[in-house]
């Protein structure tokens, strides 16, 4: 008799049919995952944004405790040529969008010892007036236009940027109103998304016409502390 060999086993495999099941499934599993994962990564550039507007101003702060120095943050406003209706030479077609700090020495001159940080590209500071009452006390911290003693900022923008500005007195506190502030003696900023920026003129809430994905970054104007509030991403 002759003994058929393992190898002589008939193979088994997919059927068309089932293929196009196995097809079919992945489909749908992709089709709920794609959006949830969208939501994700819009929640961690927002969440990334926060960690950097947070971790520069404390080490501001800091700073200025450590130097017995006046420290000013910088909030750059600039055009980014790479999304529709902004230009790269005109500031005021863009968005508030980076930070950095820096010492004043004994002449009066800004020294630049923190370094430039960006927001994420999807991610900017909204300069709507009921989000952002920091962008909005222009008669005491105005928007200026940078001088030749100013830096250049990196990715194209040079000097074409505009900032508003606040600054760390040596003892920790700061030189905005510790009774202007429209929220309790706190001066605040909001980010949001780039693609919600038009949809900020309406605020912040669970209407549709709102935005729901945001922080807000408060400062005390007295003792300089800050807090981050961070709603859920809807």
């Amino acid at each position: 008799m002759r003994t058929r060999l393992p190898t002589d086993q008939p193979r088994s495999a997919f059927s068309l049919i089932e293929l196009l099941v196995v097809i079919a499934i992945i489909g749908i599993i992709g089709a709920f995952a794609v959006p949830a994962a969208g939501e994700l990564l819009k929640g961690s550039s927002i969440t990334q944004a926060a960690n950097l507007l947070t971790d520069q101003t404390a080490a501001a702060r800091q700073q200025s405790l450590t130097r017995n120095r006046s420290i000013e943050v910088r909030f750059y406003r600039f055009g980014d040529p790479e999304q529709p209706g902004e230009s790269a030479t005109n500031p005021s077609t863009g968005y508030f969008r980076a930070l950095q700090y820096f010492e004043i020495a004994d002449g009066g001159l800004p020294n630049p010892t923190g370094r430039y940080v960006r927001f994420p590209n999807s991610v900017i500071m909204s300069s709507e007036a009921t989000l952002s009452s920091v962008f909005n006390d222009t008669a005491n911290h105005p928007i200026t236009t940078p001088s030749t003693n100013d830096p250049d900022l990196p990715r194209g923008v040079g000097k074409n940027y505009s900032y508003i500005a606040f600054r760390f007195q040596p003892d920790g506190t700061t030189n905005l109103s510790a009774t202007g502030g429209p929220s309790n003696g706190l001066w605040y900023i909001t980010s949001v998304l780039l693609k919600d920026a038009t949809r900020a003129k309406n605020g912040i809430g669970d209407n549709s016409n709102q935005v729901h994905n945001f922080f807000t970054w408060m400062i005390d104007p007295v003792s300089g502390a800050t807090k981050v509030l961070r709603p859920g991403v809807k």
